[in-house]
């Protein structure tokens, strides 16, 4: 037993050293910091809003009025497949005023969710186009570096924080990580909607 609780700190401080000497605890503080600045700007953007231009509570249902709700959710379909187009934050404020509002926000983080596979297999795709996939391969160096550095945590890094998620899945695809490792490493996606709606609800 003793050995055995040995040999797992051993294998739990060579991790330790090696995250930390690749870089992984500096990269998650700066991005948890990011999210902290995020929020931040979100909350006051709605109090000015709020203050001087609409009430929040107000834009739902201009957004409903104006827009078929399935419209919105092809939209965010599209975003969350491709590049990232828009911060997912302001759709948590678009169902904000909505009946079920957590059922609503499960459904955003569904839709995300469903979009990493999209994007996974968008990178596929790139994988069989040669050009496209040396171009991409450049531009992206440095994600790649890190999914080659730290596997799934760059995963989970790019569910909860503010990274492009779809560049990352496609990126995943791209250099062939596994997808059963992606079907449940994505769900971290999914949390990250009901986190991110606590704290901007609760400070709105």
């Amino acid at each position: 037993m003793k050995r055995q609780r040995r040999n797992i700190f051993n294998s739990f401080n060579i991790y330790y050293r090696y995250y930390k000497s690749s870089g992984l605890y500096s990269f998650v503080l700066s991005n948890f910091i990011k999210v902290i600045i995020i929020i931040a700007v979100i909350i006051i953007a709605a109090l000015i809003l709020n203050t001087f231009i609409i009430k929040i509570s107000d834009i739902p249902q201009f957004l409903i009025e104006n827009f078929p709700f399935y419209i919105v959710l092809l939209f965010f379909l599209l975003s969350e497949s491709f590049m990232g187009m828009i911060p997912p934050d302001i759709f948590i404020l678009w169902v904000s005023e909505m009946p079920n509002f957590y059922l609503m926000v499960g459904l955003l983080g569904v839709i995300s969710y469903v979009g990493g596979f999209i994007a996974y297999f968008l990178g596929a795709l790139i994988r069989k186009i040669p050009k496209v996939k040396v171009r991409v391969e450049k531009l992206y160096a440095s994600h790649i570096d890190k999914i080659k550095k730290w596997g799934g945590i760059f995963i989970v890094i790019a569910a909860l924080f503010p990274l492009p998620y779809a560049i990352v899945c496609s990126l995943a695809g791209l250099m062939k990580f596994p997808l059963v490792r992606l079907t449940y490493l994505g769900i971290f996606r999914i949390i990250r909607f009901f986190l991110y709606a606590m704290l901007i609800i609760q400070a709105v």
